[in-house]
């Protein structure tokens, strides 16, 4: 309860102190969403793509199946190698 009765007074002390000016606000908004994206990254950076030309969905086989039924590798249409394109599951 004690923690509670701080934390809404720091609240208060917090909203009382915002300017009435909104792009001041927009400001701190703005860089206060930067600030987070930056450390997501850092947090959890992106995986650093495979070296070798095989799709990733059929491990460059260009079937998907469990050895008795196999079906073409939606993401490289069979060819085994990765899509060079962003778009994995475009018409042919």
């Amino acid at each position: 309860m004690r923690h509670l009765c701080c934390w809404i007074a720091m609240v208060f002390v917090v909203a009382a102190s915002i300017p009435e000016d909104h792009a001041v606000t927009a400001d701190l908004a703005c860089e206060t969403a930067r600030m987070v994206v930056q450390d997501r990254q850092q947090l959890h950076p992106t995986p650093p793509a495979p070296a070798g030309d095989a799709c990733e969905n059929c491990h460059g086989t260009g079937k998907l199946g469990d050895g008795k039924i196999a079906v073409e590798c939606p993401a490289c249409h069979g060819t085994g190698k990765r899509p060079k394109s962003v778009c994995v599951n475009c018409p042919k």
